[in-house]
This record gives structure tokens, sequence and C-alpha cells, in this order.
């Protein structure tokens, strides 16, 4: 037993031996095969600029029809928009539950200012009216 544990150390030693002296050597195809590279660009700023105009003049060979803004059928359409109420975009605490906003107020007080903490009004939710002939439980 006391032989098989000294093989197993022996063993272990000259791995971990022969795996440092690797790493301490500097294997250097290692740095080649990183993922991590550098790319040098290949074109100059003038060439950038050559490729920019050409797409440019490419551009503005492009002619655009606008008779089908005078198209019978593009003047019959009709605009059915709807105009949104303005609603509120904040709230006191945007963490809070919905209908428990709280609203902060501050006071002076000899060691500095204070913030208190009071609960905002809380209207019912709305109701409709039921129809007629239909009568709804109280609560």
């Amino acid at each position: 037993m006391k032989q098989l544990k000294k093989i197993f150390f022996i063993t272990g030693l000259f791995t971990f031996a022969v795996t440092g002296a690797l790493f301490i050597s500097g294997n250097r195809s290692f740095a080649q095969e990183s993922p991590i590279s550098v790319e040098v660009p290949s074109s100059t700023p003038s060439e950038t600029g050559d490729q920019i105009l050409a797409l440019l003049q490419e551009l503005n060979v492009i002619q655009l029809d606008d008779t089908i803004f005078s198209d019978p059928t593009f003047l019959s359409l009709k605009d059915y928009h709807v105009d949104l109420a303005e609603e509120p975009r904040e709230r006191n605490n945007p963490f809070a539950p919905i209908g428990k906003d709280a609203v902060l107020t501050e006071t002076e007080g000899v060691a500095g200012t204070v913030s208190t903490e009071t609960k905002a009004p809380v209207s019912a939710p709305p109701t409709t009216p039921a129809p007629a002939g239909v009568s709804t439980p109280q609560i």
C-alpha cells in the first residue's frame, strides 16, 4: 500500500513538473491561436472616402416617380386618426402598488430637511351601470 502511494505521488509530481516547465517555457503557438486578435484595416482613409463617393454617385442616379401622389386612388384615401387624451407620464413612487401612490412632502427641521410620506387619496374604480332589468349584488 505504501509502495502504491509512493508511485502515485512520484507520477503526480512528475506530471506537475512537466506541465509547469511547458508553461514557463512559453508555448508561443498558444498566443497565435488566441481568440483575441487585433486587425489592422487594409484600406487607407482616402480609399474609404473614394468608396463613399462612389456609393453616393450611385445613389444620385436613382430617380423617384412622384406621380403616385396625384393618382385619384391615393387622393381618395381618408385619414381616420383618433386624438388620444393626455395621460400623466410619471408616478411619485414607481415601485408602489397601483392605486397606492405615496406623496412625499418635505419639511425643514432643526437637523435639516426631513421627508414624510403621506398617502395619496385613492379613488374608487369607475363602475358601469347595469343594464335595465339586471340586478347587481350588493357588497
